[in-house]
């Protein structure tokens, strides 16, 4: 049995780190939850990633030595003045660090209510920008080559990663949800034949393009819309049950990276056709430039004025960058385009 004349150091470092730890614990999810639904670009979610860690990792810590502290006590008859102020001291830590975790989370409480309640539709200013997330939704998915592991400077398998964002992403949906997904370009090399044989690219080529000898040539011609885009079902479609899903998981995993970025046509094509019109949002997947702006037919401003022309239905739009370019937030064209975008039709941008 140990001394009951021990000196026990129960108001020590570990304690107040995890009493401060709990409240930046509940303030990092609060900002988590707040970039997922506030156009907020943020360059820390990997410094964040850590904090959440790190105070995870005290806590445990913590856990355990209360627990032997407890113990202690319980074996010592001391009535020491000093314990017993140490003991009143961390008491009202806790009374004052429950009490701001108590605000924090009325805090989350008003932020969902302000996000989900049924209006204002929008609020917003320069630096901040709230927004509902549409239920009717159009997903335009770049399939160019360099979503291909093999075709970017990063290795990085990119078509991979947005599959898995559009499935996590349809998992997650229900009755209310009416969807669609868009890809481009559209040659048969976009399809997987052997996993989805039955999946045919939509819309049917116009006769126009078939009579040119080199399918090169027909997607180059801007009068056209030849190979630049096609879709799954051409109309939003409900997302009443898993077979729903199903068929969209299995389409998705069809989808093959191959050859250009007519960006261009795929959103005008999607913010002009009348079998999109009740669709209230745009996503767009992308990780690079159009080929319009590439081969120098239009310049960034040029683009966003032309879509924003173009997006006569006011449809929010909403940009994912993805791969290092994008979540590293680089001087880029593509980077800027994509946030201009979604800025100025009222979405927001992330870096993936």
């Amino acid at each position: 049995m140990k001394s009951p004349n021990r000196q026990f150091n129960v108001f020590n470092l570990s304690m107040l780190d995890v009493m401060t730890g709990a409240l930046g614990a509940v303030l990092i999810i609060m900002i988590v939850l707040l970039t997922q639904k506030i156009g907020i670009e943020s360059e820390s979610c990997q410094d964040i990633a850590q904090e959440l860690k790190s105070t995870t990792e005290k806590l445990i810590k913590t856990k355990r030595e209360l627990s032997d502290t407890r113990k202690e006590l319980k074996i010592s008859k001391s009535k020491e003045p000093s314990i017993l102020e140490n003991i009143k001291t961390i008491t009202g830590i806790i009374d004052i660090t429950a009490d701001k975790i108590n605000k924090a989370i009325q805090k989350i409480a008003s932020i969902n209510r302000e996000l989900f309640s049924p209006k204002p539709a929008f609020v917003g200013s320069d630096d901040m920008v709230v927004f509902r997330i549409p239920k009717k939704i159009v997903m335009i998915i770049d399939l160019s080559g360099s979503m291909d592991a093999k075709r970017n400077k990063y290795r990085e398998d990119r078509l991979s990663q947005v599959k898995a964002a559009l499935k996590m992403f349809i998992a997650g949906m229900d009755h209310e949800y009416k969807i669609d997904i868009v890809f481009f370009p559209a040659f048969s090399e976009n399809i997987n034949n052997k996993k989805c044989p039955d999946f045919r690219i939509q819309p049917e080529l116009d006769k126009r393009c078939l009579k040119f000898e080199m399918r090169d040539e027909a997607y180059d011609d801007r009068n056209l819309n030849c190979y630049k885009y096609g879709f799954f079902e051409g109309r939003l479609t409900d997302i009443l049950s898993e077979n729903n899903k199903f068929k969209f998981y299995k389409k998705i995993e069809c989808l093959k990276a191959y050859h250009d970025t007519p960006t261009l046509s795929a959103l005008e094509f999607v913010l002009t056709e009348e079998r999109y019109r009740e669709a209230e949002g745009v996503i767009l997947f992308s990780d690079g430039q159009p080929d319009s702006i590439r081969k120098g037919q239009r310049t960034v401003t040029e683009l966003l004025s032309f879509v924003k022309e173009k997006n006569r239905f006011n449809k929010k739009i909403f940009t994912v960058g993805v791969g290092a370019e994008f979540r590293n937030q680089e001087n880029s064209i593509g980077v800027d385009l994509l946030k201009k975008m979604a800025k100025q039709n009222l979405g927001f941008y992330i870096g993936f």
